[in-house]
């Protein structure tokens, strides 16, 4: 275990380039505790950018499957069990330079990318409605935000307010019920699971990070979607990519403590106690 500095970069300067080979890189090893999305996708990038050996990247999982919050199984007893979806967008930068690697399980000579791109070209996600009352008849303001110039400053407000005055505030705290009475909170609330007693703070990194969406919120057309529920979609090809490429995963087992030794060489030793 090494201390390491984290590194930003922004655009795709950098996307496409294939970084020089590190120092010793076929020597190093890692290990991985969960086999969720994120181990998977730190094994990917090892591999590809790092040019580590697949061999040499252990994933443990204390469950039988892979995908942590994206897994899916077959019960007998209560059927096909899928605990989650992810509403993706077009400005998933992180995620689809991963699945531009990663092979489809369907297409030959094709990426799980270029499957998901061409699918969602083909059947682009739209909502003729989204509110419905009355046993099935639209709401008649259903395609308008409603929102009044009070509830428009309160919007803007909430995105000017620095995080740390928003400890311990609620949303109905810092929005009127002119805000709360509007087709933009219900779209966004039935969205993205929101309460009017959820966080504030969490309601402004959602506004900051959706904005460029603000104007489809009434039909959905910005997001996208996968042909299948995203545990086989995705998680089974990435698994089926890292196992090709020598990637070792332990199923059933449990990291229960994590021991760093730093030696009187100061170069660290971990290990590992399950």
């Amino acid at each position: 275990m090494r201390r390491t500095f984290m590194y930003y970069s922004s655009g795709n300067y950098e996307a496409f380039a294939r970084p020089e080979k590190p120092a010793n890189a076929e020597n190093k090893s890692a290990y991985l505790v969960g086999a969720g999305l994120a181990s998977l996708a730190a094994a990917t990038f090892m591999i590809r950018d790092g040019q580590m050996k697949g061999d040499k990247i252990h994933i443990f999982e204390e469950l039988a499957i892979p995908g942590g919050s994206m897994d899916g199984i077959w019960s007998e007893q209560k059927g096909y069990i899928i605990r989650g979806g992810r509403e993706m967008e077009n400005h998933f930068e992180t995620l689809w330079d991963l699945f531009r690697s990663v092979p489809s399980l369907e297409t030959e000579g094709i990426s799980v990318l270029d499957e998901f791109y061409r699918l969602n070209k083909k059947d682009p996600s739209f909502s003729k409605a989204r509110v419905i009352e009355n046993r099935g008849q639209r709401l008649a303001t259903d395609g308008e935000l409603t929102l009044t110039n009070k509830a428009i400053d309160e919007l803007i407000h909430l995105a000017l307010t620095p995080e740390e005055k928003l400890q311990d505030v609620k949303i109905n705290e810092v929005f009127s019920e002119d805000f709360l009475k509007s087709n933009f909170w219900l779209y966004w609330c039935t969205m993205f699971a929101f309460e009017p007693w959820a966080s504030a703070l969490e309601m402004r990194r959602y506004i900051l990070r959706f904005i460029h969406h603000v104007g489809t919120l009434s039909n959905m057309s910005s997001l996208r979607f996968t042909k299948y529920n995203q545990y086989e979609s995705l998680i089974q090809p990435l698994v089926k990519h890292l196992e090709s490429q020598g990637v070792h995963f332990h199923y059933n087992t449990q990291v229960k403590n994590i021991l760093v030794n730093t030696g009187g060489d100061k170069k660290p030793l971990l290990k590992l106690s399950m």
